[in-house]
Formats: structure tokens, sequence, C-alpha cells
């Protein structure tokens, strides 16, 4: 009896046994949905082709309504709809500067002492002191003889030399005026006219500041004739050489180079880097060239942890013969190499243990390849997916432009103060101004502060970009294992083009919009909160709460392992969706408990996905850079000043359009290791729709299943 009970447990497994994964089984065999899939009906239909209906509605209805509200709070920021809740903003409060006296210039309405309105002055120029002045326009030429004082000192300087009196007093009126400029220029209160870029709200000298930062005089006493002369000398330096930096010189003329070559970088970046990644799926069909590459670098990760174990106990014993090296440091160095033969033991006996599950693996990267290839416009998919948040980001930045700037402008006083042992001046803290004028030392700021209103406001429109990012990646991956699913689901696969593909966008559309509105609400609300806790964190290190920081700082980490948790479920839930037409709380219980069923299977997919994906993006990007680099030296060689400056821009745009390549890639193979598993247990052998390379992988574990059934058979018998 107790023979015939441990021969039915060793069947019970085995058979269990046949998806591969016994022990990732045992915890949940009683739960309804850990079972094996069964057809509700007979005959070989594809469950892609089954009857679909619309999924999680209620959650793309509430998406839409939130666009509404966040329509809604712009409008009011905006003052396109009268708010008493949310104050009307002003952009321009955000990006133009401030004078010393706290005047936003081109906002604030303020009289100077020379009857100009700094609402008509939009531009602060610096001054030596680090404030700044409001002016109608930047300098469009640098002249020394020409001055931008204070208010107050203009006002002053004008009234002096505005009197008809001063004429008997002064034989050369222009030499007694710029005198005095120099003189106040020397006390940082005025500053010559400098050719400076506009950008936003300020002035931007093109020469260096510290060129023109004029020595300051101690006492009233000191002679202006005396002043005048030094700052003269100091400041012909850059009048006669017109030099520039050399950092300022390398950006222009690199600027000059990515303008001239513009249509090269975006032509090498976007477009050759899409065919070599069509050119990259179809090298790994290749017969055998897949499985040598994933294996040959499964060996070289092994081997290189051998030959780093080995060096390491080399160098040991070199430093504990010659005592170059404390005994400590060496005998430390000994137990790394074991360490790290170890680990090349253990890497080893994983993938011998997975080798067959990373056959499949190999198979279903191959699949994928082959499914992508059948509807090349699926890589250019993610290009539309980034437009449309391009779009949608435009719209929801100038909502938070508005809100941003309804918050009412506090001018402060950035004053340094000295640590507790006075060595360092460290410690920054914020003082409020006096009337817009701060002490000497202190730098001058605008602060921003908002009612509890504005803040809600703010933090909801954080809420909706993050839901409206997340929906547009979540429907990017449904449309993906959709057009995947259809590929594999098809009795003849070379009639599979991208018209399958347009048929996954359309059944995406028109059912399955509610599920991506779900499971990209729930990353929205768990990014809110992380948001939050940053927020809340920056609040708790101005008061130097390390206490709460820390507890804060282990939040948001745990709160990130959430998320990527969730991102993962929220994947494997869009596969069943896309396969089976599930709402995504099913589709999220049917997509967990499959992991749990294959988990070593999902394991192996996942480290030879990566490695394949790796391969991938360094040959796109490094493929794309080399010749990138070879076209603009034979065609533009002679125009260029640099080369490798077009060239990195090559390369940083073939990396990201790799990136979007194997986004869709990745979520392909996940797509057909599903579709592996739920052809393996809804159909018979005669009806699966595997491929030859997967349904050699069933055919062998079915064979290895038989005869372990015929074993445990004769064994009761």
């Amino acid at each position: 009896m107790i023979r015939f009970l441990t021969t039915t447990h060793k069947f019970r497994s085995n058979e269990v046994g046949v998806l591969g994964n016994t022990a990732e089984k045992k915890m949940t065999d009683d739960h309804p949905d850990n079972q094996k899939l069964t057809k509700s009906s007979g005959g070989d239909d594809s469950p892609v082709d089954g009857r679909r209906r619309c999924t999680d509605l209620l959650f793309l209805l509430l998406l839409i309504c939130s666009w509404v509200a966040m329509t809604g709070v712009g409008m009011a920021a905006t003052g396109v709809i009268p708010s008493e809740h949310i104050k009307k903003g002003d952009p321009r409060r955000l990006v133009n500067g401030m004078d010393y006296y706290g005047n936003l210039c081109g906002v604030t309405n303020y009289e100077t002492p020379s009857g100009n309105d700094t609402i008509n002055l939009p531009k602060a120029y610096p001054m030596p002191s680090g404030f700044a002045v409001c002016v109608e326009q930047c300098p469009k030429e640098t002249n020394y003889d020409k001055f931008i004082c204070e208010y107050d000192v203009q006002h002053e300087i004008d009234n002096l030399f505005g009197s008809s009196e001063l004429g008997d007093v002064v034989a050369d009126e222009e030499e007694a005026k710029r005198s005095l400029y120099l003189f106040y220029a020397s006390r940082k209160q005025c500053m010559p006219q400098i050719e400076s870029l506009g950008f936003l709200g300020y002035c931007i000298p093109k020469l260096p500041l510290d060129k023109v930062i004029l020595t300051d005089v101690n006492t009233a006493d000191n002679s202006t004739e005396t002043n005048s002369t030094e700052i003269s000398t100091d400041v012909s330096i850059p009048i006669a050489s017109k030099a520039r930096s050399k950092s300022s010189d390398f950006f222009v003329t690199a600027m000059a180079d990515v303008t001239r070559v513009r249509h090269v970088i975006f032509g090498f970046g976007c477009g050759m880097a899409l065919v070599l990644g069509i050119i990259f799926l179809i090298i790994i069909q290749l017969p055998g060239f897949l499985s040598l590459l994933v294996w040959s670098m499964i060996f070289a990760i092994d081997l290189g942890l051998a030959a780093a174990a080995y060096y390491t106990k080399d160098v040991s014993l070199k430093w504990a013969a010659t005592n170059v090296r404390p005994g400590n440091e060496a005998a430390a160095l000994f137990y790394a190499s074991y360490v790290l033969y170890g680990l090349a033991g253990i890497w080893l006996l994983v993938v011998l243990g997975l080798r067959k599950r990373i056959v499949l693996a190999i198979s279903c990267v191959r699949e994928a390849a082959k499914a992508i290839a059948s509807m090349p416009v699926i890589t250019v998919f993610p290009v539309f997916q980034v437009l449309g948040l391009f779009a949608f980001t435009i719209v929801w930045g100038v909502y938070m432009a508005f809100l941003a700037s309804s918050g009412e402008v506090v001018a402060n006083c950035m004053c340094p103060e000295m640590n507790e042992n006075a060595t360092l001046s460290t410690v920054v803290e914020t003082v409020e101004s006096n009337n817009g004028i701060c002490d000497d030392g202190c730098l001058l700021h605008k602060e921003l502060v908002y009612a509890k209103n504005t803040k809600y406001a703010g933090l909801y429109l954080l809420f909706v970009w993050f839901w409206t990012s997340q929906f547009i990646v979540a429907v990017g991956q449904l449309i993906v294992a959709s057009a995947t699913s259809l590929w594999y689901f098809s009795r003849n696969r070379g009639l599979v083009k991208n018209a399958t593909f347009f048929r996954a966008v359309c059944l995406v559309s028109f059912n399955h919009l509610g599920t991506a509105a779900f499971g990209s609400l729930i990353i929205a609300i768990v990014k809110t909160i992380r948001a939050i806790l940053t927020y809340v964190q920056k609040r708790a290190a101005k008061s130097k709460l390390r206490v709460a920081i820390v507890i804060l700082s282990v939040l948001k980490c745990l709160l990130w392992c959430v998320e990527k948790c969730l991102k993962y479920i929220n994947k494997q839930a869009y596969i069943q969706t896309a396969i089976f037409g599930y709402s995504f709380c099913k589709a999220s219980r049917m997509g967990f408990f499959l992991i749990l069923r294959n988990a070593l299977r999902i394991s192996a997919v996942s480290v030879v996905s990566q490695i394949v994906l790796f391969i991938g993006k360094v040959f796109i990007t490094v493929a794309s850079a080399v010749g990138g680099y070879y076209y603009l030296e034979i065609h533009f060689g002679d125009e260029l000043n640099y080369l490798m400056v077009p060239t990195l821009l090559i390369a940083i745009v073939a990396f990201a359009v790799a990136e979007m390549f194997n986004e869709v890639f990745g979520m392909a193979i996940s797509t057909i290791l599903q579709c592996f598993v739920a052809d393996e247990e809804l159909f018979d052998a005669e009806d699966r729709f595997a491929p030859d390379s997967l349904a050699g992988t069933i055919d062998s574990t079915q064979k290895k299943y038989k005869k372990k059934k015929k074993v445990g058979v004769s064994e009761t018998n």
C-alpha cells in the first residue's frame, strides 16, 4: 500500500511536469485559476479568433473624465474659465528675471526713479554684484563706454549731467560722466554694455563675467582717476583680442556642424537603425546562429567568472609572498577568489539544470523574430506612441505652466552662514528680503508660494500625466501582444503581413482600451504616491529631520520595487487579454498563476531574451554610428569642424531607436512563450499551432512524460 501511494505521488508529479515546473505548482494547485487551460468547444479554433467584448469600459470612461477635469483645471489656470479657487497664472513669472528690488521684469508694475515702468522692461541684465536690473532689450554689441546701472544710480547720473550748470564746472562732460560710471561700476552698481544673448527673460553676456567684474573701492577717498586706470587696463584685454572661452567656441562650432548635417544624423540615427533592427531579426533566424550566440554568451559568463577567480587567487598569492600589500588584504582577495569559483560553479549547475528550458527560450526568441519580420510596420509603432505622448505633454505642459505661475511671488535673500565648527560657509538659509534689498554677500531669488487648492490641482495634473503616459505604453504592449498572438495562432503564417498588425490595432482599440486604462491606473497611483513621498522628503530635509528622511527613503525604495512587480504582472495580464480577451482582473490572476506554473521557463526566457536584446542594442547603435561616421567623413569631411559630435548624436538617436525596438521585441518574446503554453494546454498534438522548433520541444516533453508514466504503471503492477 505504501509502495502504491509512493508510486501514485511520483505519477502525479510527472503529470504536472509536462508543463515543466513541478516545484512551482505545488503551492497553488487547488486555486481555480491555477488549472490547465481548456477549450470551450471542440475543433482547432484559435483562442485569438474567439468572440470579443469590451473589457473594463468603466476605467476608460474614468480616464476620459480625468482628461476633461484636467482641461477644466487648465482653463481655470489660463483664465479662460473664471475661478475663485485657482488664480490665473502667467508663465512669464516662471522664466522672467527679477531685479534687485524684487520686481519681475515685464510682469510687475513698478515705476523706477527715472519714470520707467518695469512691466515695459522684460529682460533682466546682470550686475557685477550678482543682482540684476530690468532693461527693454539685451545689448546687441559690446561697448565699454556705455553702462547699465541700478535705477537710483542711473537717476542720479541723469539728473547730475542733465543740469545746465554742470558745464561751468566740468570741462569734458563725457569724460566726467564715464569716470562716474566707472566709479559706480567699481562698487558693483553699474555694468558695461556687453553683447548678450536673450534667453527666456535673461540677458546672458557673451563674454566671461570674470573679465568685467571690477575692483571694489574700500573708501570714498580713493581717486576716481586711479580706479578708471585700473578698470581700463582690465577690460582692454577682451576688447583687443575679441577672445571667447574655448568652451563657448566649441559649442558654437559644434552646433554649426550639427545644423549642417542634421539630415544625416536623423537619417542614420532613425532610418538606418530601423533597417538594422530588421536585419538583426533576419540574422538571428539563420539556422544555428542564435543557438551559437546564446550558448557562447552563457559559457563566456562562466569562463569569465572562472578567469576572474584564477587571476584573483594568483594576485593574492603574489601579495602574500612579496608583502606588497598588508596580509589582511591578501587574505581577503584569496577568499574572494573562492567566492568567484563558487559563483562560476553555481552558474554552470544552473545552466545545466535549465538547459532544456534554455533551448525553449531560444526557440521563443527565434519565433518572435519571425513574427516581427513578417509585420515590419510593428517596429515603427513606438514612434507613434512617442508622438502621441509628445502631443499630450504639450497641452499638459501649457496647463501646468499656467498653474505653476499662479502662486504668489515672494522675493527672498539667500545668505550663507558659518557651520557649527566655524570653518566653512556651507550652511545656507533663505531669509525673507527687506523691501527687496539684500545685504552684502547675499543672493536675491524669487520663490512662488502656493495655496492648498493650487497644490492639489498640481498634484492632480501630475497624476493625470502619469496615468496617460502609462496608458500609452499599455496600449502599445496590448497591440504588440495581439499582433504576435495572431501570428502564432495562424495556420498559414505566410499570409501574415502588415495587415495583421492593423487588425490587432482595431482589435485593441474597439475592445481592450479599458484594460489598458485599468492597468495604467494602478501604476499611476503608485507613481503619484512616490512623488508625494519625494515632496515630503524634501520638506523633511529642509527641517533636518534625519529619521524621517531615512524612513521616507525606505518607503520610496519599497514602492519602487512594488512598481516594478506591478509592471511585470501588468505585462503578463496584457498578453492574457490579447490571447483570450480577458478583463484586467482575470487576466492578472491567470498571468500570475501562469508565472508560478512556468517559473523556470520564464526565467530561462528572461535570461536568453536579455542576452539577445543587449546584443541587438549594441549592434544597432554601433553599426549606425560607424556607418554615419564614414558617410560624414566621405561627404562632409572638409566642411565639418568636428566629426565626433555628429557621430555621437547619431549613436544617441540610434540607441533610443534600439530601446524602442527592444521594447517591441521583448514583448513579442513574452507573448510567444504564453502562446506556446496555451497551445500546449489547449490542443492535442495534431491540432497545435506551434511552429516546428517549438513543436519539437513539446514532443520531447510528451515523450519523456509517457516514458515515465509507463515506468510508474509497471512498478505499480
